[in-house]
Parts: structure tokens; C-alpha cells; sequence
């Protein structure tokens, strides 16, 4: 069943680079940047108690990914484990503002990882685009900086941007200013929501213009903001084995992908955190096929029709789709 699995084309939308390097590579970065690691605080198992705990790994992750250089060999290592799922298309999101302890600049961390996104296409038979993360925790002016650089910059494989960060602490109403300017500037805005049980978080962050909801699990069992989501075209990036992690869900069978699949709400598969979660795409989907949730033709189709959500110009998309086939 595994090679058959394989064999499907697939895109990933939901994937942040810090909690996807590996743990070969950043064990590697570690040593030539003398850095002692916790290799413990890299992940966490079905134990993890809240998303708080889950979070913590990031601290440790981040202390060997301030430099051009790593930054640079981190992209290529997420694409690499990427095509071992077979996806032709991937969206790798990530916080500048998380990188520059050592004293790289926006544009920098920016640019290093767009270098990385070539490097990767150079090796491998997959296309990248990045999506930048403004903090919810970081004031509109913060959030605005960060994109007026997105967008003075080179936007070379620049597809978006998003909100993470403590969604219970900071609704959407508190990142409206800063997520409406980027919406005005032309960005496309995907939004983690619905991680801490709120529907109106999702309900709100599609009001904002959010194209994507990132998580959205609050919302799988609520028929008539599914059916909101069905007629705005929003499509909801699920990812399981987080979701049960971070304690959104206690099992996998509540985010009710059956009903998804049956009524045409629009909803993709990811790994949100490889390494945090221990993950693969093919485990993800492998977890749904063992549970009943999908089939390998459900599988196949919610790829295909994932490629008219991405944030891909229409002939790009059009390229992509030629790929799914």
C-alpha cells in the first residue's frame, strides 16, 4: 500500500521550514556552529501535553537557523524530504523575524531562504514557493514592516503570507490592521485558525480575506460554516498528526474527513512540523487511509483539486495540474 502511496502526486501547503529540518541537519549546523542541542527538545511524542509544549521545540530548533547559510541548507533539506512523499509542489512557510539573532536583516533571511527554494529546484523535480509568517504577537507595526520588505523586495517565489503564533491570546480582530494592509497590498493570506477550538476565529479570518485557513479544526463538525467555506472557496490545510499533538483533537476520526470528501469542502493534507511531529506526508495519509477516513482515489482527487488553491499564477497552476496526472 506504501508504494502505491508513493506513486500519487501531491502538494503540500501547510509545512514550516523550522519544524521540518531534519534532525541529521541540525545536528550538523550544531556542530560546525559549536551550538549544544537538545536533541530532546527537537520533537515531541503522543504525550505532548498542549500546543505551548509543542512551541517550546521551536526555541531550541531556532538557535542553529541564524545564518544565511543554514537557512539556505534547510529549504533544500525540507524539499528533499518532500519528494520522498512524492510532492510536486510545496509551500514552505517561515518567521524572519526568528532568524535574525545574529544579525541578518529581513531582506537577508528573506533572500537566503528564496536561494534555498532554487538550490532545491536545481536537484529536484519539485517547484517551491515561500509563504513569510508575521507573529500574532507582534504589534501592526511590526507586521506591516515585514511586508512593505515582501513586497520592495525580490517576490521571486514569494507566494504569500501568513499569522501564527498564540491564536487563543490573539484573535483575528487583534491582527485585523496589519492583516488587512497585506491584503490590500496584493498578498494572498493564508491564516492559522480554529487550532484552539474558536469558530469564530475561522469565521473571522475568512472575513479578513484569508484564502486558506491553516488547521481549522474547530469548524469540521459545524455543517453551516462548512458550508461558508464551501461557497467562498477556502480550502482548510489539515494536519492530522499536529492537530492530535497540540491536543486540537483527541482523535482523528474528529475532523470528520468523510464529510469533507462528500460535500466538496475543500481541504488538503500536511505535515504542518516534520520533525516536530515526526512526521512524513506519507504517514499523514497513511493514518487517514488505516483510520477509513480516505481512499487512495479521495486521496488522489483532493491533490488535484488542491492545485486551484495554491498560490500559483492560473498558468502555473495549469503546469502544476499537467503534473498531478
Amino acid at each position: 500500500m506504501e508504494q502505491q502511496l508513493y506513486t500519487i502526486p501531491k502538494i503540500e501547503l501547510h509545512c514550516h521550514l523550522d519544524g521540518s529540518v531534519s534532525i541529521d541537519l541540525l545536528k550538523q549546523l550544531a556542530l560546525e556552529q559549536s551550538i549544544s542541542l537538545n536533541e530532546h527538545n527537537l520533537y515531541v511524542d503522543q504525550n505532548c501535553e498542549n500546543l505551548e509544549q509543542y512551541l517550546r521545540c521551536f526555541d531550541e530548533i531556532q538557535k542553529v537557523l541564524q545564518t544565511a547559510d543554514s537557512l539556505q541548507r534547510s529549504v533544500v533539506d525540507v524539499a528533499a524530504q518532500a519528494v520522498e512523499d512524492n510532492v510536486k509542489y510545496i509551500e514552505i512557510r517561515f518567521a524572519p523575524l526568528f532568524h535574525m539573532e545574529k544579525g541578518l536583516s529581513i531582506d537577508e533571511t528573506i533572500q537566503a531562504v528564496v536561494e534555498g527554494a532554487k538550490q532545491a529546484m536545481s536537484q529536484y523535480d519539485i517547484k517551491i514557493n515561500i509563504l513569510v509568517c508575521a507573529m500574532r504577537q507582534h504589534s501592526h507595526a511590526v507586521n506591516k514592516d515585514l511586508f512593505n520588505h515582501v513586497l520592495q523586495g525580490d517576490s521571486t517565489h514569494i507566494a504569500g503570507i501568513d499569522f501564527a503564533g498564540p491564536e487563543a491570546a490573539f484573535p483575528p480582530e487583534k491582527i485585523q490592521e496589519a492583516a488587512q494592509y497585506g491584503v490590500e497590498k496584493g498578498l494572498n493570506l493564508t491564516l492559522h485558525a480554529g487550532e484552539c477550538g474558536c469558530i469564530h476565529n475561522v469565521v473571522q479570518s475568512i472575513k479578513l480575506g484569508a484564502k486558506r485557513i491553516g488547521h481549522g479544526v474547530a469548524i469540521n463538525n459545524d455543517a453551516q460554516v462548512l458550508a461558508e467555506v464551501k461557497t467562498q472557496q477556502v480550502l482548510l490545510e489539515i494536519c492530522p498528526n499536529s492537530n492530535i499533538q497540540t491536543q486540537a483533537i483527541k482523535d482523528v476520526r474528529e475532523l470528520n474527513i468523510p464529510y469533507l470528501v462528500s460535500h466538496g469542502i475543500p481541504f488538503l493534507i500536511n505535515t504542518d512540523n516534520r520533525t516536530v511531529t515526526q512526521t512524513t506526508l506519507l504517514a499523514e495519509y497513511d493514518l487517514l487511509l488505516e483510520s477509513q477516513q480516505l481512499t487512495m482515489k479521495d486521496i488522489e482527487n483532493i491533490n488535484k483539486h488542491a492545485v486551484k488553491h495554491t498560490f500559483l499564477s492560473p498558468n502555473e497552476q495549469e503546469e502544476l495540474l499537467q503534473k498531478m496526472k
